[in-house]
């Protein structure tokens, strides 16, 4: 499961529709997608998919997050119906809920805090998860880091993105250090919200993001098709399949795709395990060692011929 966090504490820069771009992109070619709204502001919830917060009576993930509610993540997921899917993929969410503006005073009373989601969600069964972080570099924040394999930043091309994007890359390697994780892998910058054609002051900001050396992908630029697709809770994947901005979602959904297939699988064990060698084994050591105060219950189970 690779699990993607789209982060910048800086707000407005659009991560809540790449979020749901990218997740629906995704889903789209036939993958196994789950979208986290772990923004308090719950934006990919009710605005962009038009789907409801979890009831205040319902298992959901600020009751998750805090241990108040500890059943099984599926409790907490919904489909989102309004999606194109591929076969054999799936779009869900697990929406924002009541309580979750309380969720970084509760947090942080915790003995270890930031390791909540990762907790949450472990037994997930997904081809991506996509996280929708707060516009902060809060415990919530923290929380998506801890339990990701990289991500996608968001960023507006002006000179306060570069500032945001400069203390992002401090925080993260902090955290990093703290934790003692694996490097987080940044899939690449994703400009956005600006007017075409660019202007002299967004090209010279655009290049001076370039030279933090993380990939530029895909652009983003205003559009109204956005606000229509939000309107209808619909990603713009589905609402307008050949606009820029659907084909752009594609490209970055290649990239995530690309990322998943470059990590390293486990190697392969020298030999197959076989648990009646193992019992055998146990059983000849308990016998060699037996004072006659146990009766061999090892030797009581059926046996097979052992191969040599």
């Amino acid at each position: 499961m690779q699990i993607t966090s789209v982060v910048n504490q800086k707000g407005g820069v659009g991560k809540t529709s790449l979020s749901v771009g990218a997740a629906a992109a995704l889903a789209e070619r036939g993958r196994r997608v789950l979208l986290i709204d772990l923004d308090p502001q719950g934006h990919a919830t009710t605005e962009l998919l038009g789907m409801a917060e979890a009831p205040p009576e319902a298992p959901s993930l600020a009751k998750a997050l805090t241990k108040t509610w500890k059943g099984p993540v599926e409790d907490l997921i919904v489909p989102h119906r309004r999606s194109n899917v591929g076969a054999g993929g799936a779009f869900d969410v697990i929406p924002t809920s009541p309580g979750m503006f309380d969720l970084i005073r509760r947090l942080d009373q915790f003995r270890v805090p930031g390791w909540q989601l990762a907790r949450v969600i472990q037994f997930a069964n997904y081809d991506h998860v996509i996280i929708d972080c707060p516009p902060a570099l809060d415990v919530l924040t923290n929380n998506a880091l801890m339990a990701t394999d990289g991500i996608l930043i968001p960023v507006q091309p002006d000179r306060t993105s570069i500032r945001a994007l400069r203390l992002m890359r401090e925080q993260i390697s902090y955290l990093e250090a703290a934790v003692n994780r694996p490097p987080i892998t940044y899939y690449g910058l994703v400009p956005g919200l600006y007017r075409r054609p660019i202007s002299a002051y967004a090209a010279a900001a655009l290049r001076e993001l370039q030279d933090f050396g993380i990939p530029v992908l895909a652009h983003l630029p205003l559009g109204v098709v956005m606000n229509e697709a939000a309107a209808r809770g619909m990603p713009v994947t589905t609402f307008a399949p050949e606009t820029v901005h659907a084909v752009a979602f594609r490209q970055i959904a290649d990239v995530l795709d690309a990322a998943g297939g470059q990590r390293a699988d486990p190697p392969p064990p020298e030999q197959d395990f076989v648990f009646e060698d193992f019992i055998a084994d146990v059983s000849d050591a308990r016998s060699a060692n037996d004072n006659g105060a146990r009766r061999k219950l090892y030797d009581l189970m059926p046996k097979r011929p052992r191969s040599r």
